[in-house]
C-alpha cells in the first residue's frame, strides 16, 4: 500500500498554487531563505547549538508556531477563547501554536511510519494549508456543490485506504504455529543449494578483418550449430569432473568473448532464485551435474556442490510476509468479487461510429474573408 498518496497531494497542493502565481511575483518564501542563508553565512563562526531528540521534546511542546495566523474557530472554541474565533484568518498578533501531540497525531493518520524527513516537509507545508483553508472558509468556498461533492469522494477514498489499511493489519496476525507449519508443509521452498554454473553463449562475436569497410557476414545457423557442439563437449567434461571456471572460459573463448569470463559460483539459492525452468537442479544431489539445459539465448550446465535447508529461525519473517500478503490478497479479493458493476456502455463508449459509407462532411476550403471559397 502507498500511505505516501495523500501526503504527497498535502505536499504538492501549495507547490503547484505557488507555481501559478504570476512571473513578475517573488516565489513565496523566498525572501525568508535569503533571510536564512544569510544568518547562517554570519553564524558559521558560532557554536552549533546542540540538536535536540524528537523522543525528548515534550507532547505539550510547540513543534510549528505561525506567527500572523489567528487559531481557526474550531480551536479557538475548544480552548474557550471567544473573542480570538471572531478575528480575522490573518492578523498581525495572532499566532496559531500546534504541539508535538498535535502534529504527530497528523502525522500518524497519514502514514504511521513516516520518516522524520518527510515530517519536516509536512510541517513545512502545513501552515499554508491552514491559511489557504481559512481563507477558502471566509470566501464560502467550502459551502459550494463543487467543493461539497469533492469532500464526499474524499470521504470515500479515505474510508476504502483505511478498511484496506485495516484488513492489512488484521492479515499481519500470523501465529508461530501458522509459521512452523507453513514451514513443514513446503520443504521444497526452504531448500538450499550451493551451485556452480557454466553459460555457453549460443551466438558468436566476428572480429572486422583487417582493412574491411563493412561488418564481416555470419552464417548464423553454423555457427549456432558449432556453439552446440562446443556445449556438448564442456557438458561431458563438466560431468566428468573438469572445472568448470575453466570451462566457462573455454566456453567464452570458442565464442569469441574477448572480455573476462564470470565468476561460476553462484553460492548459496533457494528455488526462487533460479529461473523456473531451471528449477530441476534442486532434484540432483551434492556432487552431481544437470543436463545441458537450452535456453533461447545459450546453454547452462549446473553442479550442486552442497545442499541443506533454511533454518526455520532464519526463514520466519519471509514466512510471515508471505502469510500476510496471501491472507490479505484473498480477502480484498473475495470482497471486491462480491459487487458486479455494470456499466452503460452507450455512455461510456462515445458516439457510435458512422456506417453505410457515409463520408463525414468535408470543410470549405480555406479563403480570403469575404471570398466564397473556389470550385
Amino acid at each position: 500500500m502507498k500511505h505516501y498518496r495523500w501526503l504527497s497531494l498535502l505536499l504538492l497542493t501549495p507547490l503547484a498554487l505557488g507555481q501559478a502565481a504570476p512571473a513578475t511575483s517573488a516565489r513565496p518564501g523566498a525572501k525568508l531563505t535569503a533571510v536564512a542563508q544569510q544568518g547562517a553565512r554570519q553564524d558559521d563562526d558560532e557554536v552549533p547549538a546542540p540538536k535536540v531528540p524528537s523522543s525528548q521534546v515534550p507532547p505539550t511542546a510547540a513543534v510549528i508556531t505561525i506567527q500572523g495566523l489567528c487559531p481557526s474557530p474550531a480551536a479557538a472554541g475548544k480552548t474557550g477563547t471567544a473573542k480570538a474565533a471572531a478575528k480575522p484568518a490573518s492578523q498581525a498578533g495572532c499566532k496559531t501554536v500546534i504541539t508535538r501531540a498535535q502534529f504527530e497525531k497528523l502525522a500518524d493518520a497519514l502514514n504511521p511510519q513516516m520518516p522524520l524527513p518527510t515530517k519536516k516537509q509536512l510541517a513545512e507545508a502545513y501552515p499554508r494549508l491552514l491559511l489557504f483553508a481559512q481563507k477558502a472558509r471566509a470566501m464560502g468556498l467550502d459551502k459550494e456543490p463543487q467543493f461539497q461533492e469533492m469532500m464526499r469522494f474524499a470521504t470515500l477514498q479515505l474510508l476504502a485506504q483505511n478498511l484496506t489499511r485495516s484488513i492489512q493489519k488484521k492479515a499481519g496476525n500470523v501465529s508461530d504455529a501458522q509459521v512452523t507449519k507453513y514451514y513443514q508443509d513446503n520443504p521444497s521452498r526452504f531448500q538450499q543449494v550451493e551451485l556452480l554454473r557454466i553459460f555457453i553463449p549460443k551466438s558468436k562475436q566476428h572480429a572486422p578483418e583487417a582493412g574491411a569497410t563493412s561488418p564481416p557476414k555470419v552464417d548464423t545457423a553454423a555457427d549456432e550449430a558449432a556453439m552446440k557442439a562446443v556445449a556438448e563437449k564442456i557438458h561431458t567434461d563438466a560431468a566428468g569432473g573438469g572445472d568448470f571456471q575453466k570451462l566457462q572460459q573455454q566456453a567464452f573463448e570458442a565464442a569469441g568473448i574477448k572480455s573476462q569470463s564470470p565468476n561460476v559460483n553462484l553460492g548459496k539459492l533457494t528455488r526462487e532464485g533460479l529461473p523456473t525452468n531451471h528449477q530441476k537442479v534442486f532434484e540432483l544431489q551434492a556432487g552431481q551435474v544437470s543436463e545441458l539445459l537450452d535456453d533461447p539465448g545459450g546453454y547452462y550446465i549446473y553442479k550442486v556442490v552442497s545442499k541443506q535447508m533454511v533454518p526455520l529461525e532464519q526463514a520466519k519473517g519471509e514466512i510471515r510476509n508471505m502469510l500476510q500478503q496471501q491472507t490479505f490478497r484473498q480477502q480484498m479479493e473475495a470482497m471486491i468479487g462480491s459487487v458486479k458493476p455494470e456499466l452503460n456502455q452507450a455512455y461510456f463508449a462515445g458516439p457510435a461510429p458512422q456506417r453505410g459509407g457515409t463520408a463525414a462532411p468535408k470543410l470549405p476550403p480555406a479563403g480570403k474573408p469575404g471570398t466564397p471559397p473556389q470550385k
